[in-house]
């Protein structure tokens, strides 16, 4: 198991950040799916953690992070290369998480290089980057700000979200709808991963289950 972590400064908006993230061993399948996990066993490798500012692990059949503070991020791989994938999974913040951002990971191969596709429990969205240690930076909208979707549900209900890196192309739907497509060639190939992250007020819970990743 490899892990890293690294404080994280942000807030949704204003996006400064420093990063905390973990790794964990993942497996492949066939028939063009490259990875399946149903979350039902808590050694499949996705890493098991409690520390003052977050915790994560398995619970009641899914995957779940935690956060207890502001402003960080977390995050969790298979430690896997991909080059093009389709990325799917269902996730549900817990009804007393009214803020915070969650999702998706692809190309990541350090805590440098990602693209991050989150949602919000209040039902906003954003494709994020980060490159060559820089900041992270929103590549959706107009860049200053995630974006409102009809399409996610809020109130703690669970959202099917889908992210599609294929070539230059990057783009994200939740349940069955699309969200946006962007055209960024900063990243070419990596990890998959799940990631949630809480803002200035702080406590957020999410699970995660049904995770698929197939090629494109």
């Amino acid at each position: 198991m490899i892990r890293w972590r690294r404080h994280l400064k942000s807030c949704l908006i204003v996006i400064l950040l420093s990063l905390v993230m973990s790794g964990c061993a993942g497996i492949d399948g066939g028939q063009g799916v490259l990875l399946q996990e149903g979350f039902d066993d808590p050694g499949s490798g996705w890493g098991i953690e409690r520390q003052p500012e977050f915790e994560r692990g398995y619970s009641g059949g899914a995957y779940f992070i935690q956060l207890y503070v502001p402003n960080w991020f977390v995050w969790t791989t298979p430690d896997r290369s991909f080059g093009d994938v389709i990325v799917e999974v269902d996730v549900q913040p817990t009804s007393d998480s009214p803020s915070g951002h969650f999702g998706l990971l692809c190309r990541h191969t350090d805590w440098d290089n990602f693209y991050y596709f989150a949602i919000s429990a209040d039902g906003y969205y954003g494709i994020f980057r980060r490159v060559g240690g820089g900041s992270l930076e929103l590549v959706t909208g107009d860049g200053r700000g995630m974006s409102f979707s009809p399409a996610i549900k809020t109130g703690g209900e669970v959202n099917s979200v889908m992210a599609v890196c294929r070539g230059d192309q990057l783009t994200f739907y939740a349940n069955g709808e699309l969200l946006e497509s962007v055209i960024d060639d900063a990243l070419r190939r990596g990890d998959v991963g799940l990631g949630a992250g809480s803002d200035e007020a702080g406590a957020v819970r999410v699970q995660f289950d049904n995770l698929l990743v197939t090629r494109p």
